[in-house]
């Protein structure tokens, strides 16, 4: 199974990113993905926040344990965090510029026999070379809409 991602960089202009990627991925293999498709180069600290429809911050996924109750993305498949279109989570890499990004499933194909594990069908605008100062405004999110740039 496949599952379809608009992910959005939190910055002033738009630039996001379009991804199929494999349903099997760890959340830590996803976690690279995202940073490489935007020019990062995967050796920050990254977590993943479960997200509401509000884009609220709720559970947090680490990237490595600091006690025994903290839940780590390093085995989990994204198929058990992305399980119905609309499902969210919020992705920060780089906690000293705190680079945010609004990640949701917007489609789930059931296509299986695929050796691809990961595809960008779809990228708009350039990362900033500063990370923006200011936390992110989820009322902009919310804004955005979903067919807006989507040539699938």
């Amino acid at each position: 199974m496949r599952l379809k991602f608009r992910i959005i960089l939190n910055v002033k202009d738009d630039v996001l990113r379009d991804i199929i990627v494999d349903s099997t991925t760890s959340l830590l293999e996803f976690s690279k993905i995202i940073s490489d498709q935007f020019g990062f180069d995967s050796t920050e600290i990254s977590t993943f926040h479960i997200s509401n429809e509000n884009w609220e911050q709720l559970e947090e996924i680490k990237i490595f344990k600091i006690d025994d109750h903290d839940e780590i993305m390093d085995k989990d498949p994204i198929s058990n965090y992305f399980v119905l279109n609309g499902d969210k989570m919020i992705f920060i890499y780089d906690f000293l510029n705190y680079w945010t990004f609004f990640v949701e499933l917007y489609e789930i194909d059931e296509l299986t026999n695929s050796d691809i594990k990961f595809e960008c069908i779809n990228s708009v605008g350039d990362v900033p070379k500063e990370a923006p100062s200011e936390i992110y405004n989820t009322e902009e999110v919310d804004d955005f809409d979903q067919d807006e740039n989507l040539d699938l």
